[in-house]
């Protein structure tokens, strides 16, 4: 009798640790869908969004769009026409870095760095990285319609963040390969009403 209560004992207590771990389950599940929904519905068209570079664990604090620059020429592609430039922060461990970034649709000429201009004087600027892995991230933190881009990320402080946000005039020189050799290539655009800028150095 006492064995057959023993069994039911421990048949029974299978049956509740069964449950339990069915119930941890669900509660896992659905807190990660509600995670996975709350990124899904992050409003990446909001002037400044945070996000998260899973590979890497560091926070990314950016514009929802980049900056659109125009190219000055005529060009038949139309998706040559577009630079993108737009600043950035990460924050990997409480460690916080502000870059610029900078894609410009074009074959650069070796050794070429894009002078950036804001409200016609160019930005001092150190040497900028080539890669994500500049800023210590896995992708580039925006998307783009032309991620053939030539891509730069210059590592900058507070005062060039915040000529940034006073521009009114944003320019962009580069120096491209064409069929007959090098050419001069201006980007440029007038930002008027956009205060994205203004608002991320005031985030």
């Amino acid at each position: 009798m006492q064995q057959e209560c023993l069994s039911n004992s421990i048949m029974t207590s299978r049956r509740d640790l069964t449950t339990a771990i069915r119930r941890v389950r669900f509660v896992v599940v659905a807190v990660a869908s509600s995670l996975m929904g709350a990124c899904a519905a992050l409003p990446t068209d909001a002037p400044v969004v945070e996000q998260l570079d899973t590979e890497t664990g560091t926070t990314v604090t950016r514009l929802g769009k980049p900056v659109e620059v125009y190219r000055e020429s005529f060009l038949q592609e139309p998706t040559g026409r577009f630079a993108f430039i737009a600043p950035f922060e990460t924050n990997l461990m409480g460690k916080r870095e502000l870059f610029v970034w900078l894609a410009v649709p074009i074959e650069p000429v070796a050794d070429s760095v894009p002078v950036i201009e804001v409200n016609g004087s160019a930005l001092t600027l150190g040497a900028p990285g080539r890669s994500a892995d500049f800023a210590t991230l896995h992708k580039s933190p925006y998307k783009i319609p032309t991620p053939w881009s030539a891509m730069y990320y210059f590592k900058v402080d507070d005062a060039i963040v915040a000529r940034l946000a006073e521009a009114t005039d944003i320019a962009i020189r580069v120096v491209e390969l064409g069929k007959s050799g090098p050419i001069k290539t201006l980007f440029a655009v007038k930002l008027e009403a956009d205060t994205r800028l203004k608002e991320f150095v005031s985030r």
